[in-house]
């Protein structure tokens, strides 16, 4: 069995170098694909063009929020004492198998928190473990490495950041587009806090960071490149030395005039009380989401998310201009994702406004009954998810006729969100448009990796089809 896993591995990692594009290409191949599946049921090319236009900038608000949860995100896992604590964990594996294992468990745990998070630990971590590991001489191959880190896109809606778990939790992210029936809000308690989420989400959590170690070739390793190599040494002797001068230790050396004056100016850009003053204002935003009102989990919101992890992040780097100096980073790394978003936003455009969404979902949905309806569902938001790589942007396009037939089945509301978040993830593993950050920081293509997480989305996809069946129709 272990050879056949390591074969299908090395065979899927062969045909995504032989394949796949950059992620910009396939944004662009999948909306002329969108849009002659329009046209094939019977869209005219002038609606399919209003549809596009129509749908384009419609995320525009969600893009924000996405933005600053991945900003701010990156921000807190390249801080100096986050950073501090990575190496230390980096140090940890002493083989190929804990090498892989360690970063998927590490970056799956991570999005538990938060996928950004997740996204942006993943690809620190592949990067130092393979470091360390050249350092100790075990030869581990760093695009599995890679990939284990961006597992953590097929577990994150089980966590705290699910997207479409905080939309339906929050009234005012419900679309007003949508039918009065489908508006009705549900707690997260009853979603991400639930039984089969729980079991679903800790048994991915338990299993597929063993499977991409499992997954480790033989031969043609790729370690570490010696450029990156090189980049971390010097890091890592830097930080050695020049302890006192790290980020938000204190001011900037060179912020002085002629005369070794500080200026006023940098005076306030390194002011320490400054940087942690506007930390009150998102950190009140917190407590009164989560303390002052009542509700507990039912009131984390993809803004409260946010409000908490701007405080984290302006507290860990505490000087302004180390935050902002940071953040010119965090906008580079997710440039391409904020690019891509309106394209994908256009894509979700041409499947809702020519109804192509729906015609979808219905067509699945009549071979299903309600029995198959948790495995043919988790198929439909794993299908549609490639098209419309946004958890909350795949819920606005599709989420009525999920619900509508997911009770047409006997089910619940509640159980159609479960098996929009649990299957949606699953094909984030073959969509790199989330991969763009962590392949930045890895200095990877998304082909080096996507032959290894399809394999995991394969067994992902037995697990949650598995579990899912087993709560929503067995019991």
């Amino acid at each position: 069995m272990l050879a056949i896993l390591r074969r299908l591995g090395e065979r899927c990692s062969d045909l995504s170098e032989e394949y796949i594009p950059d992620p910009y290409v396939i944004a662009i191949l999948l909306t002329f694909v969108a849009a002659a599946a329009a046209i094939a049921t019977g869209a005219g090319p002038r609606e399919i063009m209003g549809a596009w236009n129509g749908g384009v900038w419609t995320l525009l608000p969600f893009m924000a929020s996405i933005a600053v949860l991945l900003m701010a995100g990156d921000a807190i896992a390249k801080s100096p004492k986050f950073t501090a604590q990575l190496e230390k964990l980096a140090r940890v594996p002493n083989s190929q198998f804990t090498a892989v294992w360690f970063v998927g468990f590490a970056a799956m745990a991570a999005a538990l928190v938060s996928w950004a998070i997740g996204l942006i630990v993943g690809a620190i971590m592949a990067k130092r473990v393979a470091y360390e590991c050249r350092e100790k001489g075990i030869a581990v191959h760093y695009p599995l490495l890679a990939a284990a880190g961006y597992t953590s896109l097929m577990i994150y809606h089980g966590g705290l950041t699910s997207s479409v778990g905080l939309m339906m939790a929050d009234a005012s992210l419900i679309p007003a587009s949508w039918a009065a029936q489908y508006r009705a809000t549900i707690p997260l308690s009853e979603t991400v806090g639930s039984l089969p989420n729980i079991v679903t989400t800790g048994t991915l959590l338990a299993v597929i960071p063993v499977l991409m170690a499992l997954l480790h070739p033989k031969e043609g390793i790729s370690e570490l490149p010696r450029p990156d190599y090189r980049e971390i040494d010097a890091i890592v002797a830097a930080s050695a030395s020049e302890s006192p001068t790290a980020p938000g230790a204190g001011p900037d050396p060179e912020a002085t005039t002629d005369g070794g004056r500080v200026r006023v100016a940098d005076r306030l850009n390194d002011s320490r009380l400054i940087g942690l003053s506007i930390a009150l204002f998102p950190a009140y935003f917190v407590l009164n989401a989560w303390v002052l009102t009542p509700g507990g989990i039912s009131n984390l919101t993809l803004n409260s998310i946010n409000a908490l992890f701007v405080t984290v992040a302006v507290l860990l780097w505490v000087r302004p201009m180390a935050l902002v100096d940071q953040m010119k980073q965090s906008v580079s790394n997710i440039s391409g994702v904020i690019f891509q978003f309106p394209f994908y936003a256009g894509i979700a455009g041409i499947l809702t406004g020519t109804g192509l969404a729906t015609l979808i979902v219905e067509f699945v949905g009549g071979f299903a009954t309600p029995t198959t309806w948790p495995v043919v569902g988790v198929l439909v938001a794993a299908f549609v998810n490639v098209f419309i790589p946004s958890g909350g942007g795949q819920w606005v396009a599709m989420g009525p006729i999920m619900l509508e037939l997911t009770q047409q089945m006997g089910m619940s509301a509640r159980d159609a969100v479960l098996i929009e978040m649990l299957g949606d993830q699953l094909s984030n593993m073959i969509q790199p448009f989330w991969a763009i950050p962590l392949l930045a920081i890895a200095n990877l293509r998304a082909r080096d990796i996507i032959g290894y997480t399809t394999v995991a989305m394969l067994v992902g996809l037995v697990v949650v089809c598995g579990w899912l069946t087993l709560f929503l129709v067995v019991l």
